[in-house]
């Protein structure tokens, strides 16, 4: 049996929002309003979404591109959560029924003036061959769009 080396990357995105700590925190909490930026690219359409937000809890968003018909699963484990303050979850990303990665992500959100700085922080490891550095950059091209979209779906809430 042939398996594909490990491929490990990292990278630390931030944002400022005009919200609340508590407001971000609740745009990863509230299900109605991840599902408004929790999302894949233009072409990919939500099949199944859960989310149980609690120490152990499990969140797991299904999804299939319209063209391609090709499938994508994440799934996550939440073990630390401090309300208003900050998330650390494991998460796996599969795609086409394979496991294409697993990573530990880290979501601290900083007051600043009557703001929140939000710090994401993503360790992963790459366990189907992808490339580390092209891997990483993709993941941090989606990660950044969806920190984007926290913004907008933020200011649309308020």
């Amino acid at each position: 049996m042939t398996t594909s080396p490990v491929a490990h990357g990292s990278f630390i995105l931030e944002r400022s929002y005009e919200a609340s700590p508590s407001q971000v925190f609740a745009a990863w909490a509230d299900p109605d309003l991840k599902a408004r930026w929790f999302i894949g690219p233009d072409d990919w359409m939500p099949v199944r979404r859960e989310l149980d937000l609690r120490v152990g809890g499990q969140e797991l968003l299904q999804g299939r591109f319209a063209k391609s018909g090709r499938e994508t699963l994440f799934t996550a484990r939440y073990h630390d959560i401090v309300k208003g303050e900050r998330l650390v979850y494991v998460y796996d990303m599969h795609t086409a029924g394979k496991l294409h990665s697993t990573s530990l992500a880290t979501v601290e959100m900083r007051p600043r003036g009557a703001g929140t700085q939000p710090v994401f922080t993503e360790q992963v490891a790459f366990l189907d061959g992808t490339d580390g550095p092209e891997g990483t950059a993709s993941r941090e091209r989606g990660t950044a769009a969806h920190l984007d979209r926290i913004g907008r779906a933020l200011r649309e809430a308020s």
